[in-house]
């Protein structure tokens, strides 16, 4: 993880703080914007999901179905690791030096060199999400959030020292795979293979799951792949990419659905699928809005949340972990007093995102980028 630095006075040239410790490092290009927005919707949606008001009361559209199919609620995992999947496309450090993976003269990077943050990362992450689990259910939890994403990015970093083809094959055998899995063992809740192997692993069911994060690989590798494209810095061919990844893995996705329910708590092959075609939408457009058009200043404060994404994501949940249901309660009854009730529960949830935009600004402010 890079350390410490002090840049020009340009606010995409951030200073950038290791999660460990305060060290020099070499400058680095400037940040990609509508990355950063996108990332920062992705948090601020996933904020919103995590912290409703009250339930029932808050509008469907914004919870998880409790089995099978799809809300607005459910697209925003699958964005994030498309973001992270752009992420490692677009870094010099994350992977080391291959024939198809040429680093500049006198950056060559080994195996161990590149391994090494990786792995940190790695433990980082899943150390801070058992913290942030216990924090919640007030007991040691190995599966959550964090702990997906720490599993996923590292999975999805080896597949990525692979060939473009090799790549390719493990995305479609992924897919494959799980396919033929939930096919065998049915998608009857309670009777799933994917719960069996919870049951086994962390002695209950969960949405976050090995098997989970082991099938959401796909979603940070189509990251990446589009992400190659972002690094060409040729505008037709971003925008084709992103054009070919919305409507493919959607139309293949709805396709399947009939036989391979959409379902998030799975993970299944055509939730996937739909997850990335969604994620390649959203980024075509803020891409086109941002990088194209230039409409930067709306966009702002999604910017701000995208550059800290995970500290931000962290500090505001171990807050929200904090915060007595009692408060919560009061909050938005007090609040259903002067609006309707879904219009209440959602503003609780904006409170949250409120403030995540406060601490990001914070860090904005100061030139601080906190690497996780």
């Amino acid at each position: 993880m890079p350390g410490t630095q002090r840049r020009s006075s340009d606010p995409a040239r951030v200073a950038t703080v290791d999660s460990l410790a305060a060290v020099s490092a070499a400058p680095t290009r400037e940040r990609l914007v509508s990355l950063d927005v996108t990332r920062g919707l992705a948090v601020a949606a996933m904020l919103a999901v995590n912290n409703e008001g009250i339930n029932p009361g808050h509008p469907g559209w914004l919870r998880h179905p409790e089995w099978n199919g799809m809300s607005v609620a459910d697209l925003v995992f699958p964005l994030f690791l498309f973001c992270i999947g752009v992420s490692s496309a677009l870094s010099t450090r994350q992977m080391p030096t291959s024939p198809w993976n040429p680093s500049p003269a006198g950056q060559e990077r080994s195996f161990a060199a590149a391994f090494r943050p990786m792995l940190k990362r790695f433990v980082i992450l899943f150390l801070l999400g058992v913290g942030l689990s216990a924090l919640k259910q007030h007991q040691i939890v190995l599966a959550g959030v964090l702990q997906h994403i720490a599993i996923t990015s590292l999975i999805a970093w080896f597949a990525l020292l692979l060939p473009r083809r090799g790549q390719y094959a493990v995305g479609a055998a992924l897919l494959v795979g799980a396919s033929v899995f939930g096919l065998w063992s049915g998608f009857e809740n309670g009777h799933t293979l994917d719960q069996v192997v919870d049951r086994f692993l962390y002695s209950r069911e969960t949405a976050e799951g090995l098997p989970v994060a082991i099938a959401s690989v796909f979603n940070v590798l189509v990251g990446a792949w589009v992400g190659r494209r972002f690094r060409s810095g040729d505008h037709l061919r971003i925008v084709r990419s992103l054009v070919t990844w919305t409507l493919g893995p959607l139309a293949l996705g709805l396709a399947m659905s009939p036989w391979i329910p959409i379902n998030k708590r799975l993970w299944t092959p055509s939730y996937a699928l739909v997850g990335a075609g969604a994620a390649a939408g959203v980024s075509l457009a803020i891409y086109w809005m941002v990088d194209q058009l230039g409409w930067r200043r709306p966009f702002e404060w999604l910017r701000e949340l995208g550059a800290n994404p995970l500290a931000v994501y962290v500090g505001c949940s171990a807050l929200a972990a904090l915060v007595p249901d009692a408060w919560r309660i009061t909050t938005v009854g007090w609040l259903a007093d002067v609006l309707p009730v879904a219009v209440a529960s959602v503003m609780w949830s904006v409170l949250w995102i409120v403030l995540a935009w406060v601490l990001a600004d914070q860090l904005w402010r100061r030139r601080i980028l906190i690497k996780l």
